[in-house]
């Protein structure tokens, strides 16, 4: 609750105009200021850029690398806050939030201890040097995994993002019936349902839901290429509703991020492909993978009767900052480009 409410604080002072700085610069002076708020927990909070922990994302609960929101001072978690910010979008935050606080919700559900289902079991990482490029930071716990590098000054990514919900659907008590992935469910099954019989079995992967996303940590190469029907067999107005659904998961993402990685989809958009698995009534569980040169997204809520989200947004050429930093190690000048 604690946690939630200084969220909220924060996102309160976000209201006006997008400020002119980049979001490059943002990131270098917020994990900065978070890092010397750490104090003598510094080292624990920061790792080399090119150390293995940086690519080893998870969203099962557990300890992570970092530091964890729960044992970090007043003083520590508002420049966490200010981190997020940085990269983030409100909603992105909002959501973020969101995820952390179903842990309770969780807990409450199965009959589990908040020491299992921990709302504040969230870590926050530093890889590198913030400023002195490449360098990154991670934000991850259960059901949460955000990747930020920033390859280049300008260059920033934030893939691989996985979000995942349990309960997709909160059964009871006064958040009766709230969805936290609401748009990723009901906007799906909104293009499912006006796709017809010819598109839909084009789609179609199976009758049923595949019991997971497949390219999750570790597989971030599981598919050889896209499957299922052509983005340009959809008419105009699915086409629309499809962006409108890619864009809920790109808008984790300040809008100085989104943008332009969203020109880059629609550079792909004559190779991407929408594929289905499972029912399209909602009645059942159901999978969809939007897949393009620089787009993957997986979603699957089979567990749990279908009342639990996992969700995975990645970019197939850029996870990592790949790309830019092939680009970066290519085109730095002379002891700036030794490869991690």
């Amino acid at each position: 609750m604690l946690l939630a409410a200084a969220f909220s604080a924060a996102l309160a002072t976000e209201a006006g105009p997008a400020r002119a700085q980049t979001v490059d610069t943002d990131m270098t002076a917020a994990a900065t200021a978070w890092l010397d708020a750490l104090g003598d927990r510094r080292d624990d909070g920061s790792f080399p850029f090119d150390d293995g922990e940086r690519t080893d994302w998870h969203y099962i609960p557990g300890h992570r690398s970092g530091i964890r929101f729960g044992d970090m001072t007043d003083a520590q978690r508002q420049a966490s806050l200010a981190l997020m910010r940085s990269t983030l979008s409100a909603g992105g935050i909002q959501k973020a939030v969101a995820i952390m606080a179903l842990e309770a919700v969780l807990a409450e559900v199965e009959g589990s201890s908040l020491s299992y289902r921990d709302p504040e079991k969230y870590f926050i990482s530093v890889f590198g040097t913030p400023g002195t490029h490449p360098w990154g930071w991670r934000l991850e716990g259960h059901h949460l995994s955000i990747n930020v590098t920033a390859a280049a000054p300008g260059a920033v990514s934030v893939t691989p993002t996985f979000l995942g919900t349990n309960p997709a659907r909160i059964p009871g008590g006064p958040r009766l019936g709230e969805r936290v992935q609401r748009d990723e469910y009901v906007l799906a099954l909104r293009l499912a349902r006006s796709l017809d019989p010819a598109q839909l079995e084009e789609a179609q992967l199976r009758g049923r839901s595949l019991g997971n996303i497949v390219a999750g940590p570790g597989r971030g190469d599981a598919f050889e290429a896209p499957v299922g029907l052509p983005v340009g067999a959809l008419t105009a107005d699915q086409q629309v509703l499809l962006t409108t659904l890619i864009r809920t998961y790109v808008g984790l993402a300040r809008d100085e991020v989104g943008r332009p990685y969203m020109d880059l989809v629609r550079a792909g958009w004559g190779r991407t492909r929408l594929a289905w698995a499972g029912p399209t009534t909602g009645a059942g569980p159901f999978y969809y993978r939007i897949h393009g040169p620089r787009l993957l997204i997986e979603f699957d809520n089979t567990q749990d009767g279908g009342n639990h989200i996992h969700s995975l947004w990645r970019d197939p050429a850029n996870d990592f900052g790949r790309d830019d930093l092939h680009h970066h190690y290519r085109t730095a000048p002379d002891g700036h480009g030794h490869r991690p």
